[in-house]
């Protein structure tokens, strides 16, 4: 479980706007072939809008192109330590390659393969400061044009799990036996 302290929807998002800010979260793409006229919110940035998941309806982010990503930081530079986002695809199948960076150096990957809207949730208690998403035709990367588009992104930090609140009760236990 999170508490939530970031998302979005990109329900503001209606013109081409890479480097696009909403509710403290940082969204950009790459892309070649001018993006494919992706990376804004509910643009027709494919030939046929119906090969976009249905659970992308109205606004959303996407990008097309050879190694193509979508990247999410918290404006302010901050690190996060979980974010879940809805991964979407122009392709049939949803095979998703994520990637998490710290000051510029990796700290974690993953591929991954779901329907129509699944979402990934990503966590990590040493904290990341940026996510990319690539969207390939087949599993595990075997192709180099990506085609990812995400929506209702959230970030959050972890709540106190039940093994911290019993450490917590120790440490109290301990301290009442000392003053006895």
């Amino acid at each position: 479980m999170k508490t939530v302290t970031n998302s979005a929807n990109f329900a503001a998002n209606v013109s081409l706007a890479n480097k696009y800010i909403e509710n403290g979260l940082l969204f950009s793409f790459t892309g070649s072939a001018a993006n494919n006229n992706c990376g804004y919110a509910g643009a027709n940035c494919y030939d046929d809008p119906s090969e976009l998941s249905s659970s992308f309806e109205g606004n959303y982010m996407a990008t097309a192109g050879e190694g193509a990503y979508l990247s999410v930081k918290k404006a302010n530079g901050a690190d996060m330590q979980g974010i879940e986002f809805a991964a979407g695809t122009s392709y049939a199948s949803l095979n998703g390659f994520w990637r998490t960076f710290n000051n510029n150096v990796q700290t974690g990957m993953g591929n991954f393969s779901g329907g129509d809207g699944t979402v990934l949730g990503l966590f990590d208690l040493s904290g990341f400061d940026e996510v990319r998403y690539f969207s390939y035709s087949r599993a595990n990367r075997q192709s180099g044009f990506s085609a990812p588009a995400f929506d209702q992104v959230t970030v959050g930090v972890p709540e106190p799990t039940s093994l911290a609140l019993l450490g917590l009760a120790l440490m109290g236990l301990m301290g009442v036996k000392r003053r006895k």
